[in-house]
């Protein structure tokens, strides 16, 4: 079985060095300006389909086909100095919110804090689970004013990134071996429909 038991202190600290060295040199992402162009797709695929919800819904399919390719490609291919994202990955699901943690500092560098807080996981008797990201700003929503709860419907402007992020959990879990699958992904608590702060909750179980 590939990765290992659980992450040493030496290995999550190989993990630190690695995840500030490829940020500084991977090609910066202009956050805002990804989410101008995000909300730009979203509008022109609401004009399409006839519906927000129904945009909504349609990316978010989307986002999942693609980052499956994505993940996939980053857990085999070497991404710095040989060394591929599976080098992140733990068989204890308790190491999960570090490696999530890395992963989003090597996207957005050291201001993750500003927009993430530090990821959760809860395991339940069962073998059954929940990973929560819990964002303090949204880039995919923020200064949106002219869009209502009923606009939105079932959908959230977050899912397609709480979907991103389930994708990445299942690929590694696939690349693990281990025996969980992710159920659902979705943005449980939202800007645009009162709540303090976004939230993304990724459900999972032990196959059994």
């Amino acid at each position: 079985m590939p990765g290992v038991k659980k992450l040493s202190w030496f290995r999550k600290l190989i993990i630190g060095l690695g995840k500030r060295l490829y940020f500084r040199k991977s090609e910066k992402v202009n956050v805002l300006g990804m989410g101008l162009m995000l909300r730009e797709l979203l509008r022109n695929y609401q004009e399409f389909l006839g519906s927000l919800e129904d945009a909504l819904a349609e990316f978010e399919s989307e986002v999942q086909v693609q980052a499956t390719e994505v993940i996939t490609n980053l857990l085999y291919e070497p991404i710095m100095m040989g060394v591929s994202m599976s080098y992140t990955l733990s068989q204890d699901l308790k190491d999960g919110p570090f490696t999530t943690q890395a992963m989003i500092y090597g996207i957005i560098g050291k201001n993750y804090k500003k927009v993430f807080s530090y990821p959760q996981m809860i395991l339940y008797e069962d073998g059954s689970g929940e990973a929560i990201v819990r964002m303090k700003q949204c880039i995919m929503c923020a200064s949106i004013t002219d869009v209502t709860k009923e606009d939105l419907g079932t959908q959230n402007y977050g899912n397609c990134v709480a979907t991103l992020f389930g994708t990445a959990i299942n690929e590694g879990w696939k690349y693990l071996g281990l025996p969980y699958e992710v159920v659902e992904a979705k943005e449980t608590m939202c800007f645009l429909r009162g709540d303090p702060y976004g939230e993304f909750t990724i459900k999972f179980v032990r196959k059994s």
